[in-house]
């Protein structure tokens, strides 16, 4: 298995678990053709791959399942406080592009949404980046019962993947896309 295939699973399999909407990955820039695979195999179960950033060495790979990620992105909630910041769309696509635009200068703290992080948390973090009850995959601000169930569903998934893959497994193994 490739690193880069490895890396995929390690931070995204619980975007391919179900556990989350979508996912980010920093990935070398060479590594295009192991994208492009994973791409072909999880597109018949709802995923895209967004390459939102590039540089002449690495590349930041978003990794979604549409209809999840649009019950966050479409909800009323998240597209008054995308709104607020200046995106304007109507498609989960449409969203995406813009999110890509603004990877392109300083770092977008809102991505948090586009993750499936709680929206407070999100809003938490852009307005007291050193503040939070607690750290985990995110800043949490919000709910911290909830946050640290979720922090251990997605650490217990990460770790079986991680062990599957350890043991030869590729990733359309894993998840039956092969």
């Amino acid at each position: 298995m490739s690193e880069a295939e490895y890396s995929i699973g390690r931070h995204c399999g619980v975007t391919f678990a179900g556990l989350k909407p979508a996912s980010l990955v920093n990935l070398r820039r060479g590594d295009r053709h192991t994208v492009a695979r994973l791409a072909r195999c999880f597109r018949r179960r709802g995923f895209s791959f967004v390459i939102l950033r590039e540089t002449d060495e690495r590349q930041t790979l978003y990794i979604y399942h549409a209809e999840k990620l649009g019950r966050v992105l479409l909800s009323d909630a998240v597209k008054d406080f995308l709104y607020a910041r200046g995106y304007r769309y109507s498609s989960v696509s449409e969203a995406i592009a813009n999110l890509k635009e603004r990877m392109a200068g300083e770092f977008p703290h809102e991505i948090g949404v586009f993750l499936g992080y709680p929206l407070d948390d999100v809003r938490g973090f852009i307005e007291n980046p050193h503040g939070g009850k607690v750290c985990g995959t995110w800043k949490v601000y919000g709910d911290e019962a909830q946050a640290e169930k979720a922090f251990e569903r997605f650490k217990r998934c990460s770790a079986c993947i991680c062990r599957h893959m350890d043991s030869g497994k590729s990733l359309a193994q894993i998840f039956n896309v092969g």
